[in-house]
C-alpha cells in the first residue's frame, strides 16, 4: 500500500535562531509560535501567577496556599453558580477563545470552561498522529528515563511521574508530547488512535500551576501534581501512556470511557473541570517520527500553538 505523505501545515523554521521581538525585562515573558510568528502568552490570570510564582516576599505563603486542594474546590464551587456564568462573554474576547463548533448556552462557567466541540477532525492516513489536545505543544525524542529535560529546563523522572520503574523503563528511548491547555483552550482531550485502554490510574498529588512560571519555580512540578495515567494499546503506534497533570483550580478529571473499552479515533477520552492542565502522551522507541518543525521549535524553547487534530508526526 503506497504510504501518503502529508505536508505539515506549519511553516517551516528558518535555519537561523528565532529573532525575539524586543520587550522590556521587568517580568518574565512567555513566548508561543502561532500560525508562524512569535507573540507573547497571554497568562490568565496574570497577575495572580506573577504574584504567586514570582514574590520573592510574599509569594512564598500564596504559593503554599494556591496548591491546596481546598482552594480548587472553592473555585470549583464558584464556577457552578449561576453567578459565574456573567463573566463567560468577557472571557471569549479577552483570551480569543475559539467558539468554533461550540453550541447552546452556559449556565455556569464549569459548563463553558468542559464544553464539548462538535466536528473535531482527526487524520484519516492510519500513520498520522493527530494531537489528542488543543494547547502549546513541545516534542521531546530519545527521552532517558533517569532525567526528561522539559520546559524551561525543568529535569523529572519518569519513573517518578508514572510510579512504576518497569513501565518507565519500557519508554526509553522514546518521544514524550508536552501538551499545555491554557484555561481559554478547549478542555477536552480526544484518543488520537483507535485502541483498547489498558490501564487507569489515579496519583494522588497537589495543584501547583502548569505554566512556565511556575515550572522556575517549583521542582519536579509534574512529578508532584495530581495527575491520571492512562495505558493504552493503540491500533498503528503500539502502547502508548497518556498523563493527564491537574493544576491549580482544576477541580478534577472526568474520563469519558471504560477500562479495557475499545474506543475510536476521535472519540471524547476527557475533560478537565475549571483552570488550566497539561497532556502528556509518551510514545515507546522506534513508533513515532515527529514533526521536525516543532522539535526545533522545542529546542528553541518556544511552545506552538496547534488545534486539536493537528498533525504531530506519523508512524515510524
Amino acid at each position: 500500500m503506497k504510504r501518503i505523505q502529508l505536508r505539515s501545515r506549519f511553516p517551516k523554521l528558518p535555519r537561523r535562531k528565532l529573532r525575539f521581538p524586543k520587550v522590556k525585562k521587568r517580568k518574565q515573558s512567555i513566548w508561543v509560535y502561532n500560525d508562524g510568528q512569535l507573540e507573547q502568552e497571554r497568562i490568565c490570570p496574570e497577575r495572580l501567577m506573577r504574584l504567586i510564582y514570582e514574590n520573592p516576599v510574599g509569594g512564598a505563603g500564596l504559593l503554599w496556599l494556591v496548591k491546596r486542594k481546598a482552594v480548587s474546590r472553592l473555585y470549583g464551587l464558584y464556577c457552578r453558580t449561576k453567578l459565574s456564568a456573567k463573566g463567560i462573554p468577557q472571557f471569549i474576547e479577552k483570551y480569543g477563545v475559539d467558539m468554533t463548533g461550540c453550541h447552546g448556552t452556559y449556565k455556569n462557567f464549569a459548563q463553558f470552561f468542559a464544553r464539548e466541540k462538535m466536528g473535531v477532525e482527526f487524520p484519516k492516513e492510519a500513520h498520522v498522529l493527530g494531537s489528542p489536545c488543543e494547547g502549546l505543544v513541545s516534542i521531546f525524542s530519545d527521552i532517558k528515563p533517569a532525567q526528561i529535560i522539559a520546559a524551561k529546563g525543568t529535569d523529572f523522572s519518569l519513573e517518578e511521574l508514572f510510579a512504576d520503574a518497569k513501565l518507565a523503563q519500557e519508554y526509553s528511548g522514546g518521544t514524550m508530547v508536552s501538551i499545555r491547555l491554557t484555561p481559554a483552550n478547549y478542555h477536552r482531550m480526544h484518543f488520537f488512535d483507535a485502541g483498547v485502554v489498558t490501564s487507569t490510574r489515579l496519583i494522588k498529588g497537589d495543584l501547583y500551576s502548569v505554566s512556565p512560571l511556575a515550572l522556575n519555580r517549583v521542582v519536579k512540578l509534574y512529578c508532584r501534581n495530581k495527575r491520571a495515567l492512562i495505558q493504552f494499546s493503540t491500533e498503528n503506534f503500539d502502547d502508548a501512556v497518556l498523563v493527564e497533570v491537574g493544576a491549580t483550580f482544576v477541580g478534577s478529571i472526568v474520563h469519558c470511557f471504560e477500562e479495557g473499552e475499545r474506543v475510536n479515533r476521535g472519540d471524547v477520552a476527557s475533560y478537565f473541570k475549571p483552570g488550566g492542565s497539561l497532556v502528556l502522551l509518551f510514545l515507546k522507541k522506534g513508533t513515532f517520527k515527529p514533526n521536525p518543525d516543532l522539535i526545533l521549535r522545542t529546542i528553541e524553547g518556544v511552545e506552538t500553538k496547534i488545534p486539536i487534530g493537528e498533525s504531530l508526526g506519523v508512524k515510524k
